[in-house]
């Protein structure tokens, strides 16, 4: 696969970032390189090795599930800087403007 100024605008359009054009060339040449590598990658037989889903042998412990009232809910309430009755408000995750 070969990378150029078109994928890039793509993945740049898709993850909303403001390349500058200064670091576009060594971006494609970054970019060209990790996908050779990945392809050479894709060449070496692994089909007599054994499937690994983790390198060490851990079981999982979990902690019990427990309500803890945590006592400085105020102080977090009074060093807010934007807050409504009992709540904080933060941005919206959604890109929405804030109602008012």
């Amino acid at each position: 696969m070969k990378v150029n100024e078109a994928l890039l605008e793509h993945l740049e359009k898709l993850a909303k970032l403001g390349i500058p054009e200064t670091l576009r060339p060594k971006l494609l040449d970054d970019m060209q390189k990790i996908l050779e590598y990945m392809e050479l990658l894709d060449e070496i037989d692994v089909s007599n090795i054994d499937e690994t889903y983790t390198t060490v042998e851990n079981i999982n412990v979990l902690r019990k599930d427990e309500i803890k009232k945590f006592e400085n809910v105020e102080l977090i309430k009074e060093n807010f800087p934007n807050k409504e009755g009992n709540f904080i408000k933060v941005p919206s995750i959604h890109g929405a403007k804030e109602k008012r």
